[in-house]
């Protein structure tokens, strides 16, 4: 299936996903992170893309990037990623795969889906639904020091959930390093058990503190339209959306808004 992103011609893995990456070239998915992949990225240095699913950022960082490092542990999407990838050569000869879970500690870790797998809501969360795996994991300071990454200054979280838990560990890497973070959030993977409104209220604040120490690393914190944003308010977001991004960065973001480009 061929399709064209921001311009750029490429070929994937046509199937289940086809509506999906129709969405895509029709800028109807996630147009502002495409945004921030281009304030952000850069061809001097690399950048991790955690939670890669099918490919669609990272076929797109990969060529605004010296190097692209892709993470999928759902084995469904991981087999059609790496497709996508070998389907686009010699565009994507700087993208490296990985078929792991990058979680708090190294070693192997259940990991899971609410439906049949292959889709964007695998989750450590999940990994004692009916539909889960048992996959490598590593640590975020094992991956690097494993891959030997050095020039790393920008990286994707997308892992339904599993920031929460992952986060605070990194953060001795987020203040020595101190790369762009695009975190995506997802407070609607809380508190599921019986719990009731006040109970998932409870969790999903809870969490959003639990994370705080790792935002104040950075000098500046906006949503993906490029306004800024205090902790506060990112408080009240996490208590009343499904799921909604942020840009952590010591770097100025002037964003102009351009709603569907």
């Amino acid at each position: 299936m061929n399709i064209t992103l921001r311009d750029r011609a490429l070929t994937v893995a046509s199937g289940r996903n086809d509506a999906y990456w129709q969405a895509i070239a029709q800028a109807k998915w996630e147009p502002a992170t495409f945004r921030v992949f281009e304030r952000f990225i850069d061809r001097e240095h690399s950048y991790i893309d955690m939670g890669a699913f099918v490919g669609p950022t990272l076929l797109y960082g990969c060529q605004i990037a010296r190097r692209a490092y892709g993470i999928e542990p759902d084995p469904l999407a991981y087999a059609e990623l790496q497709q996508n990838i070998d389907g686009n050569r010699p565009v994507t000869d700087n993208v490296q795969l990985f078929e792991v879970c990058i979680a708090p500690r190294t070693g192997e870790v259940a990991f899971g889906n609410c439906g049949a797998g292959g889709d964007s809501v695998s989750s450590l969360l999940f990994g004692n639904r009916k539909t889960h795996w048992t996959v490598k994991a590593l640590s975020f300071e094992d991956f690097i020091r494993q891959n030997g990454i050095v020039d790393c200054n920008f990286i994707k979280i997308d892992i339904e959930g599993g920031e929460y838990q992952l986060l605070p560990t990194m953060i001795d890497y987020l203040k020595t390093h101190r790369p762009t973070v695009y975190l995506s959030l997802h407070p609607c993977h809380l508190g599921k058990r019986r719990i009731g409104w006040i109970g998932k209220v409870i969790a999903r604040a809870a969490a959003t503190l639990k994370i705080r120490k790792c935002l104040q690393v950075y000098r500046y914190l906006y949503d993906e339209g490029g306004r800024p944003i205090t902790f506060r308010r990112l408080l009240r977001i996490s208590l009343a959306k499904v799921t909604f991004a942020v840009v952590l960065t010591d770097l100025e973001w002037n964003a102009v808004q351009q709603p569907g480009s």
